[in-house]
């Protein structure tokens, strides 16, 4: 297997969307807590990059086995084919490599990091694996977007700041990472948009299949909209500080990039602007919570 090979199967251009909620939950744990715990913070980057890695890998060795029509990444380079078994190799090393990292994360706070890893491990799993993958059900954005977007970040904060994760901290933190978690589910849904009529033969069932195509489409521009309204509602309310209103410029681009996509949903081509959009939107609101700590 060929570096460039390796890289193709962990899909690793789409590991944002672990990465997002990681650096923004840095951000915001400095911001409105005041407190960073560095090892904590790179032990967990480590082991949620290496799950979605491992998850991403081992979706292909599941479809590999399920899908009519399949183009796994046996991509022939200087005579090399990547096989089943590597692929499963690969997967498994990238769990125990997850797994360590997180028990160790876990070993150095307390049993809401255990719990955290355990559910999003097994959510993980059943993501992609068992008889019905949730990647096969029309709730494959939500349940991608909550996991990465609202527990990755809570995860972080948690580990960083210790703070007792009562019903009001929990539903504050969710709120402030929705637009996260609803870019991270476009990407998702973008992806599934792209493969509608693959899926369709392939008998995948995702949302899009039940919506259509058409509204899926307006859907898709409906909830980039509506994270930026949630972002501006979120600074009056005091949960973001009042640099955040700076994010407003951006949805100029972003609407460019996801109208760029719906008219011209083509994965090899422009399923990249949702992956760009995630970037836009956790580098802006990384950006405006470290320039609300320096007010």
């Amino acid at each position: 297997m060929t570096p460039k090979q390796f890289l193709d199967l962990v899909e690793i251009r789409v590991v944002i969307p672990s990465v997002a909620p990681l650096m923004f939950g840095l951000a915001y744990s400095q911001w409105q807590y005041a407190r960073l715990n560095w090892l904590n913070a790179v032990l967990l980057i480590v082991a949620t990059v290496s799950v979605h890695l491992a998850v991403n890998t081992f979706n292909r060795y599941e479809d590999a086995k399920r899908q009519k029509v399949n183009e796994f990444l046996r991509e022939q380079a200087q005579g090399e084919t990547v096989t089943d078994k590597q692929v499963l190799h690969v997967a498994e090393i990238l769990a125990v490599i997850a797994m360590l990292a997180g028990v160790l994360v876990a070993w150095r706070t307390d049993y809401v990091t255990w719990i955290i890893g355990i559910v999003s491990f097994l959510i993980g799993y059943l993501y992609s694996a068992g008889p019905k993958p949730i990647t096969n059900t029309p709730f494959g954005e939500v349940v991608s977007g909550i996991t990465m977007g609202y527990f990755i970040f809570v995860a972080q904060v948690y580990v960083n700041t210790r703070m007792v994760p009562v019903p009001s901290v929990l539903f504050q933190w969710f709120i402030v990472s929705l637009p996260l978690t609803i870019f991270i589910a476009e990407i998702m849904f973008a992806n599934n948009i792209a493969d509608h009529d693959e899926d369709e033969e392939n008998q995948r069932h995702t949302l899009v299949h039940y919506v259509g195509l058409a509204s899926a489409k307006k859907l898709y521009i409906f909830w980039a909209v509506a994270a930026f309204i949630e972002i501006i509602v979120v600074t009056v309310v005091g949960w973001l500080p009042v640099t955040s209103y700076a994010m407003i410029v951006l949805l100029v681009i972003v609407l460019q990039n996801a109208r760029k996509f719906v008219n011209r949903p083509i994965k090899q081509e422009t399923f990249v602007l949702a992956i760009k959009n995630l970037v836009i939107v956790m580098l802006g609101m990384t950006l405006v919570v470290l320039a609300g700590i320096l007010l």
